[in-house]
């Protein structure tokens, strides 16, 4: 009896917690609480990943956290290609993270959760089946006292290989293709300011035609501790910017990160045709052809 309860609480932590909990989120098992990977710390399966930047992870990280910065997960030649970034690099820079085929991968940040957001949907673009995002991040954990180290853990290197997933990234020619398409849903995750093209970033400013714009900031709650809006109202978000689940649903931003937000909002409500426009206005704006709205 007393192994059947052990057994049964290790799967609900690392299934996001009790049956009821979250219960609205269609996968609750993407986000994991700062007190159910404290008390994972000792699993062997477990692989922190720090997605912030080095010299922050230097300063003090999860015990037995790796630095990978969420940037690194990024390149725009390779975004053009239709990838976060090349397979070959994905496999060493992830392998060398030390993730393993059966890791339990969890990744944090210190920035609302957008660097972990994209280090998720670039684990998940190449096959890794168990992701998750820390919610609230580093801030979280340190405002309920949990430790943090400055040592850095000798990582042996991992096995998992990466296997591209095309349905999950799209490039501009496929956006440019469908943007008469009623079924497909674009969304801008910049500021308001960049979307109406009052700052721009790049040759161009505006937004992609037809793209409504919901700045990633919107997914998670205001306040030092950014945890992610909780389902009813992750739902009333997206209905009110007129998105469905039955639609084709495409993110951008600037580069690739805050939309990454958005991306695992989506997940997490179980939208199943979502897709990031990685390149995004970093790419669109430098292609003179293609057209922009203001």
């Amino acid at each position: 009896m007393k192994t059947t309860t052990c057994l049964l609480a290790i799967l609900l932590l690392s299934s996001g917690g009790l049956p009821g909990q979250e219960a609205s989120y269609r996968h609750p098992e993407l986000l994991i609480e700062t007190q159910q990977v404290a008390q994972l710390l000792s699993s062997a399966q477990l692989r922190l990943l720090d997605a912030r930047p080095l010299e922050e992870y230097r300063l003090g990280h999860l015990p037995g956290a790796v630095n990978l910065f969420a940037l690194e997960t990024d390149d725009l030649e390779a975004n053009r290609r239709g990838f976060p970034i090349l397979p070959e690099r994905a496999e060493r820079l992830l392998q060398g993270a030390g993730i393993n085929s059966n890791s339990q991968v969890v990744i944090y940040d210190d920035q609302g959760n957008r660097f972990a957001a994209r280090v998720f949907y670039v684990l998940e673009f190449f096959g890794h089946s168990h992701v998750q995002v820390l919610n609230g991040g580093i801030k979280k954990w340190q405002s309920e006292g949990l430790p943090l180290t400055t040592d850095s853990p000798t990582v042996r290197p991992g096995d998992f290989k990466p296997q591209a997933n095309s349905a999950m990234i799209a490039t501009a020619q496929w956006v440019n293709a469908r943007l008469k398409d009623a079924n497909l849903k674009l969304l801008d995750a910049r500021s308001v300011a960049e979307y109406k093209g009052e700052k721009i970033q790049g040759p161009r400013g505006g937004h992609i035609p037809g793209a409504i714009n919901l700045e990633w900031t919107r997914v998670v709650v205001s306040g030092p501790i950014k945890t992610f809006l909780d389902a009813p109202a992750l739902e009333k978000l997206f209905s009110d910017a007129q998105v469905s689940p039955s639609q084709e649903v495409v993110t951008y931003c600037q580069v690739g990160m805050r939309a990454a937000n958005l991306y695992f909002a989506l997940r997490l409500l179980g939208y199943e045709h979502v897709r990031l426009y990685d390149g995004s206005w970093e790419d669109w704006s430098t292609t003179p052809d293609l057209p922009v709205e203001k």
